[in-house]
């Protein structure tokens, strides 16, 4: 341990020679002691050696700030650590030159909803964590990407991006409401979720051996319901066809052209006739044969009722 005030007094050869040794014994020990030196500079480092031991330095204002720690002897110790505060977004405990609010924070258990862990802030703003929540199992770490990109947590934000929970689930949001999760489930129930301004629209099933997929069909999510009528009618206009995708010119299917359709059963088609995107592509319109399946069943229903009126007919021509 050595220390000195940094001046070398005015004296023969030997008591200069014993002087300048004493300072510089203090510099390369870093003016180690229990203590801090009597004279203090700004600039200046410290090794406090009470307790664990912790290295010091003066700042611009003249003031002790803490640089690191060793466990044990200056010398010799094999536990060396750093160690710093816990910081904040706005006041990183690491940061790059003098962009304080820019860098790496760190968390501990006491603070509000967080386990141990650290952050990384741009500006102040909180971008990247990876910590353990204390309402949940701290020895399995979540990782918050809060670009509003990813978050792979175990808690669900209202931001917009990709969630993926440790419970199974991945989300992907859009203006504070998901739009689409995919989830675990161990044997019956919905792995795929589909929404609209975060309300179930749509949900794809499993039980032990069968898929279902299935859209809204409440009747309280529903008003104005009339019996469909003139179905038959409306039937004989559709236009089914057989035909191949250029992309598969050997394999030839039975459906419907789209905008043939449109006209018939509006909600089974999605785009517009010949609409191009803003480069000159094509989008294509797209059908779901699904939403045919209310008109053919009424207009089979006609067409029994229509069967069942001609039997009679029949049967009481037949009786005269």
């Amino acid at each position: 341990m050595a220390q000195a005030d940094g001046v070398v007094e005015n004296g023969n050869g030997a008591a200069v020679r014993s002087d300048l040794n004493a300072q510089l014994l203090a510099v390369i020990t870093n003016n180690s002691g229990a203590t801090e030196p009597s004279t203090i500079r700004q600039y200046q480092f410290w090794y406090d050696t009470n307790g664990t031991g912790q290295l010091k330095i003066r700042n611009g204002s003249n003031n002790w700030e803490d640089v690191g720690s060793a466990s044990g002897a200056l010398v010799g110790s094999s536990t060396s650590k750093l160690e710093v505060t816990t910081g904040a977004a706005g006041a990183a405990s690491i940061y790059p030159a003098g962009d304080t609010d820019s860098g790496f924070f760190f968390r501990q258990g006491s603070q509000a909803s967080y386990g141990y862990g650290f952050s990384y802030s741009i500006a102040g703003t909180e971008w990247l964590s990876i910590d353990a929540q204390i309402a949940g199992d701290n020895s399995s770490p979540s990782w918050n990407w809060r670009s509003r990109n990813v978050s792979i947590s175990s808690n669900v934000a209202n931001d917009a991006g990709v969630q993926m929970t440790q419970s199974g689930r991945i989300v992907i949001q859009k203006d504070a409401g998901w739009v689409l999760g995919l989830n675990r489930t161990t044997s019956n129930g919905d792995v795929v979720l589909i929404a609209g301004q975060g309300t179930t629209r749509g949900t794809i099933s499993v039980t032990g051996s069968s898929v279902s997929y299935n859209t809204s069909s409440d009747y309280r999510l529903k008003e104005n319901v009339v019996d469909l009528t003139g179905a038959k009618s409306r039937l004989q206009q559709l236009l089914p066809k057989r035909f191949n995708f250029i992309s598969t010119p050997d394999r030839t299917v039975d459906g419907f052209i789209a905008h043939e359709t449109q006209t018939i059963v509006p909600e089974s088609i999605t785009g517009t006739k010949d609409e191009v995107d803003s480069d000159g592509n094509a989008v294509h319109q797209g059908i779901d044969q699904s939403k045919l399946v209310p008109l053919l069943t009424a207009a089979l229903q006609e067409a029994f009722a229509e069967i069942a009126s001609l039997t009679t007919r029949v049967a009481t021509l037949e009786a005269s």
